[in-house]
């Protein structure tokens, strides 16, 4: 495991956050670091980012394509 790997959970109604990853034989005895990052979540769902989250995660993630609009 050279990458950091990202994942995304669902914490539990009862409020505990249950995780599970299996990394394989390889992995093993290895030390872990674990961040717990809350998504900013707005909507009556929750699962929609705020729009200037969305806005500032993406602006200019094109710039350097070189698309041009018609």
């Amino acid at each position: 495991m050279t990458q950091p790997l990202q994942f995304h959970f669902q914490i539990g109604p009862d409020g505990v956050l249950n995780v599970q990853v299996n990394l394989g034989p390889s992995e093993a005895k290895r030390g872990v670091v674990v961040t717990i990052q809350p998504l900013r979540q707005s909507g009556a769902d929750g699962n929609q980012l705020d729009w200037h989250e969305f806005l500032n995660r993406t602006y200019g993630s094109c710039a350097g394509l070189g698309l041009e609009r018609p």
